[in-house]
């Protein structure tokens, strides 16, 4: 496994606190957190048995690209399928 991406529109705390740990201790060596109400994507990399050791939050105009495959670059815009308020 590259990478695992949730999806969260209602389940940002319960996947903050609940399955990120499990994937940390699962070595799951990448995960994204899409937060639609907050319209950013939370990168976790570097998995150790007390949690990911870099994080980072890109919100929209931003750009992610998956460590596994640095070459594919995606747009914030682009993950969360929809044009900003306004």
């Amino acid at each position: 496994m590259f990478l695992l991406v949730e999806v969260a529109d209602t389940s940002q705390r319960y996947d903050r606190n609940v399955k990120l740990p499990l994937y940390a201790r699962s070595a799951v060596p990448e995960v994204w957190i899409v937060d639609l109400p907050g319209e950013a994507i939370e990168v976790y990399r570097r998995p150790t048995p007390g949690g990911y050791e870099q994080i980072e939050r890109s919100g929209r105009g931003g750009r992610v690209s998956p460590a596994a495959f640095p070459e594919v670059v995606l747009t914030v815009d682009a993950i969360l399928l929809f044009p900003p308020p306004g």
